[in-house]
């Protein structure tokens, strides 16, 4: 008998690392670096000033706080390849994790959404000794455990600081704010589909997919059948993974998922605290500053550009502009993007072909056998 683990067949080798290739191509990697070395240099020499970068003391202060943005950045990191290591029932070793994680980040930084690496990670686990199920059960319950945090925390920071944590702009939903309504919508879609996926993974994954081919029976959306079908059966597998595991073992990644998104928000502040000269930020405001970052990043998710590469430093400073000045917002952007972004796109270069060819090679051993 076939063992899942067995499941992707030597005669599909080939295959699978051309798919793999096609994703990660090197046209895919220079896309976004292009776009964003050409908003980098439009806004360095629209936006930044001499008296700007003067008024930057390189002080043990600034370095305290640089030094504390990059152990955030580690901390994240780390946090999500624990997460990693406890979905695949620690079967992969942390100092796997942690490169899975780079591989991971990589393809979410070189596709349109914040979703897109996804797709490809299902087969990337399936190669670590996983199998398939495994493998579908840890990626789609990592998309539920995002959108969880999201829905939960946007709706927190709502409760404490009201419209205005979305935009400077919006202080009511009567203002006519076209981002603050334009979130408004896009948080009505991620939390419907954050419903409808716990839905499938926890409640009914049988409705799930008789409600997807229900959707694609609409004569329009006929050409996402096959799609549709596919994603039913993977959730039926996924969730009768994910219903074995205990309540602790929930509770535990969604702890280190918030913990982890925290962390990622938290590197704006510390540069903050570090580049803003005479800032005087009281908690309230570092909190509000913490939010905002967590509504832009909504906004990130639906860019139609890889990464949201762009889009991310040119609405950086629009996001929280009362804050800073524009000129500090530019030096910012840059430091916050180079080490949450293109540090991804940079280590993911390295790791990812070291891991193709240990894939390869693994493979190679096993046919001799």
């Amino acid at each position: 008998m076939t063992s899942e683990k067995q499941s992707i067949l030597p005669e599909q080798d080939d295959a699978d690392i051309r798919s793999i290739l096609r994703n990660f191509r090197s046209s895919k990697v220079w896309l976004p670096v292009l776009i964003g070395l050409g908003v980098v240099i439009y806004m360095i020499t629209s936006s930044i000033d001499k008296a700007a970068l003067d008024r930057i003391k390189w002080s043990p202060h600034t370095l305290g706080w640089l030094l504390a943005a990059i152990l955030f950045l580690l901390t994240r990191h780390f946090l999500y390849s624990v997460r990693l290591y406890l979905l695949a029932d620690k079967k992969i070793t942390i100092w796997k994790c942690i490169k899975l994680v780079v591989i991971w980040e990589f393809g979410t930084a070189i596709t349109p959404t914040a979703l897109g690496g996804s797709a490809v990670f299902v087969f990337v686990l399936a190669n670590e000794k996983l199998g398939t199920t495994r493998s579908l059960a840890a990626v789609l319950y990592s998309i539920i455990l995002n959108t969880c945090f999201f829905i939960f925390s946007i709706t927190f920071l709502l409760l404490i600081f009201g419209f205005n944590v979305i935009h400077p702009s919006f202080h009511s939903f009567n203002d006519n704010s076209q981002i603050g309504h334009t979130f408004l919508i896009l948080f009505t879609v991620i939390t419907t589909y954050g419903l409808l996926f716990a839905f499938g993974l926890f409640v009914s994954p049988v409705q799930f997919k008789k409600l997807l081919m229900l959707i694609t029976s609409i004569p329009f959306l006929k050409k996402y059948r096959d799609g549709a079908i596919k994603m039913g059966d993977e959730m039926i597998t996924a969730s009768n993974e994910i219903k074995s595991w205990p309540v602790s073992y929930h509770l535990k990644l969604f702890g280190l998922t918030l913990l982890a998104w925290a962390c990622r928000f938290l590197i704006v502040n510390c540069l903050l605290i570090a580049l803003v000269t005479n800032a005087n930020y009281h908690f309230y405001d570092q909190f509000k500053i913490f939010g905002r970052q967590v509504i832009m990043f909504i906004f990130m998710m639906f860019s139609p550009t890889p990464g949201a590469s762009g889009f991310a430093e040119v609405f950086f400073g629009n996001f929280i502009g009362d804050y800073i000045p524009k000129s500090a917002a530019v030096i910012i952007a840059l430091i916050w993007r180079f080490l949450t972004y293109y540090a991804y796109l940079i280590f993911g270069v390295i790791v990812l072909p070291q891991w193709l060819a240990g894939v390869m090679k693994k493979r190679r051993e096993d046919r001799v056998i």
